[in-house]
């Protein structure tokens, strides 16, 4: 400090607290004539508001409990027992016993068995069960057109993200056909430089399919291939990692990608996931994808298993909309647009009654 603008000897008043007596401007003067250093009002002003801004907020944070960790995974855990123990069938519930023998678990299958019992068929105790669960799903699954009907009307872009082994280049492959027998032009694009052959297994496709192929490997190329692309439909292919910040998937939850007036098309992200997906599995792939910004579920792998949970535990833990169903292997054919009857179908269905 300036030995000019050391702090007076003068002592403070009483009535000050020992901080606002510190800080006050009258204790800092030129010592030549007695009058507050005008230079550095300012400056100490400033470093007034800020200390006491900083020890407000010392304060605060000091205040508030910390809690460790391993406590908030230990509770994280508890909370998953109490949603299984409150799906526990109980004697005479029908709903839950028929819940749980479809697979549905967790907090998906307790929200799912209260709808059931509470809608006005389910005050019926003749009502049918499966109608009931019908009538739950229906409630707790919303439907949203899929992207080959949305296509019809403007310039569209599907990106189809989720984890490996799910299916999305086989899902990308049917879609593109559909948009192809729909007499739409259509582009196909892979960023999946991690799986061996995955490129090699889209151009294959485009190339039956008589489309246009693209690969990006960083955020640069993808956007520039869904700018200067003018394909009535642009199918991007992504890999089956979880999403970074710097990977080139992360470009598709960027505000430009999502703005129509930059890239001129609508823009349809799909979280695919299969049938089986557990409900600890679909909080996991949430929080892996959920930063590019899904807009709609794809159900894969329907016909490999007969009890499809994977459709609940999905849309109950992403409060997305189901879009797009597929079963099976063959291109185009195993495709179809979600919708509540076909969902329900899928989830209880009639034959189940038998084995309740």
């Amino acid at each position: 400090m300036n030995p000019r603008y050391a702090p007076s000897a003068a002592k403070p008043k009483a009535s000050k607290t020992k901080n606002e007596a510190l800080f006050a401007a009258e204790v800092y003067r030129d010592e030549e004539t007695g009058e507050p250093a005008d230079t550095l009002g300012d400056e100490l002003a400033q470093l007034r508001t800020e200390l006491r801004g900083e020890a407000r907020a010392l304060r605060h944070a000091l205040s508030r409990p910390r809690v460790p960790a391993e406590l908030l995974a230990e509770l994280a855990s508890l909370r998953k027992m109490v949603d299984e123990l409150v799906v526990t069938p109980r004697p005479g519930d029908a709903a839950s016993t028929a819940i749980a023998s479809r697979g549905i678990e967790g907090a998906a299958a307790a929200t799912l068995a209260r709808i059931a019992n509470t809608t006005e068929r389910g005050k019926d105790r003749h009502a049918d069960i499966t109608v009931r669960l019908r009538d739950a799903c229906a409630s707790l699954v919303q439907v949203s057109p899929w992207p080959i009907e949305l296509s019809m009307e403007e310039p569209t872009l599907i990106a189809l993200v989720g984890p490996a082994g799910v299916g999305k280049t086989t899902t990308a492959a049917k879609l593109a056909a559909q948009a192809c027998m729909a007499r739409k032009t259509v582009a196909l694009v892979s960023c999946d430089a991690f799986r061996v052959g995955a490129m090699q297994q889209l151009g294959k496709y485009a190339e039956l399919m008589e489309a246009r192929f693209h690969t990006a490997t960083t955020q640069d190329e993808l956007m520039d291939v869904i700018l200067n692309e003018d394909a009535d439909v642009i199918i991007v292919d992504t890999s089956g990692r979880a999403v970074q910040p710097g990977s080139t998937e992360a470009q598709l939850g960027a505000p430009e990608l999502r703005n129509a007036d930059v890239i001129g098309r609508r823009v349809e992200v799909l979280l695919c996931v299969p049938a089986t997906l557990r409900a600890g599995d679909a909080t996991r792939v949430h929080r892996d994808f959920s930063c590019v910004m899904p807009t709609a579920i794809a159900v894969t792998k329907l016909d490999e298993t007969d009890t499809p949970a994977g459709i609940i535990h999905a849309a109950y833990e992403t409060r997305l909309p189901v879009s797009t169903l597929c079963a099976g292997q063959r291109v185009p054919e195993d495709i179809l647009p979600a919708t509540e009857e076909v969902i329900g179908s899928y989830l209880f269905p009639v034959e189940a009654r038998k084995h309740q």
